[in-house]
């Protein structure tokens, strides 16, 4: 059954922030800011991540500020914000992100990459908020639109984290993602290319400055950990169908490094994508039929402290790409 967003309520009700179960200050509980349009996953006291949901068409700086949701990520037990707001390099590049530079449908074509003439990732509600000892997780409606302000696909963005230990390692999170999108405008292409599309994630504007982020891959491509570049007009079949990757970078005198898993079930080619100022991610085309539901699953782990090796990755995507392939 097709899912119909709701319309936003402008009116703000709460004059104080609103918090879920989970309040012992060892344990995770989350924080909702509704007039900020912000939600925090507290741990301990300290954020792990931010929900960035605020829509202001007040003044030009503000639409072009809010005209997308995101999520930001913040180091395991410290609050060292490890994602990029809008500012700074390529500022449409947000935390953990989704969209596709060429979004068409019958009748037109908008950019939820870059969100440019209008168009909008605007968060309708919030289906659920959960916060335990063990972990977060929410869920929430979004809904695309067009220039005009027209829905064109509708997004359930379910993210989840828990705690993470690598080998006895320092404190990591553990991050699950899921996008399932419907069409609200018959069938929709989603296409572009691995530099601006698919689900991705933007590292602080640090790493931008001092071009410092490095990458691990998996055994058979290449293992240079400078960023690998691919020109798609003179090969673009270098650099897909990886599985995963890893993107190591520093954040206040601190090594952090996030692997990025990608779902082996999800349409292919995947397009994976690396640059040395912080952003990474992959992409695939695919068409939206107006009775699918395109199901995105990923997984990211954030890990401090040195980076973990080839094979401490990879014996950690296998079991989970074959979970997720039955």
């Amino acid at each position: 059954m097709m899912r119909f967003a709701l319309p936003l309520i402008a009116t703000v009700l709460a004059l104080a922030p609103r918090t879920t179960a989970g309040e012992d200050s060892a344990g995770f509980r989350w924080v909702d800011h509704p007039e900020q349009g912000t939600s925090d996953l507290l741990y301990g006291g300290k954020p792990a991540l931010r929900y960035m949901y605020v829509f202001d068409t007040s003044t030009p700086k503000r639409t072009f500020e809010t005209f997308k949701v995101y999520h930001h990520v913040f180091g395991p037990g410290t609050e060292d914000l490890l994602t990029n707001g809008p500012g700074g390099l390529y500022p449409h590049h947000r935390g953990l992100f989704v969209g596709w530079r060429q979004t068409q449908f019958d009748g037109g074509e908008i950019d939820s990459w870059h969100c440019t003439k209008g168009v909008n990732q605007r968060h309708i509600r919030f289906l659920e908020q959960k916060a335990d000892f063990a972990g977060g997780q929410m869920s929430a409606e979004i809904s695309w639109n067009d220039g005009r302000g027209k829905p064109v696909i509708n997004e359930i963005r379910s993210v989840s984290l828990v705690p993470f230990h690598l080998a006895g390692g320092p404190l990591g999170w553990d991050i699950h993602w899921t996008s399932e999108l419907r069409s609200r405008r018959g069938k929709v292409e989603l296409k572009g290319d691995r530099q601006h599309a698919g689900f991705q994630f933007r590292a602080a504007q640090s790493v931008a400055e001092s071009n410092s982020a490095r990458f691990i891959r998996p055994k058979g491509f290449p293992q240079e950990p400078k960023a690998y570049e691919v020109d798609d007009r003179k090969n673009p079949n270098s650099l897909i169908n990886l599985g995963w990757f890893a993107m190591s970078f520093p954040i206040n005198g601190k090594q952090y490094t996030v692997a990025y898993f990608d779902d082996p079930t999800l349409p292919k080619p995947s397009y994976f994508s690396e640059r040395p100022y912080g952003r990474f991610g992959t992409y695939f085309k695919t068409t939206l039929q107006p009775d699918d539901v395109l199901k995105m699953n990923y997984r990211l782990i954030v890990m401090p402290g040195e980076p973990p090796t080839r094979e401490a990755i990879d014996s950690l995507y296998s079991p989970w790409a074959a979970l997720n392939s039955k």
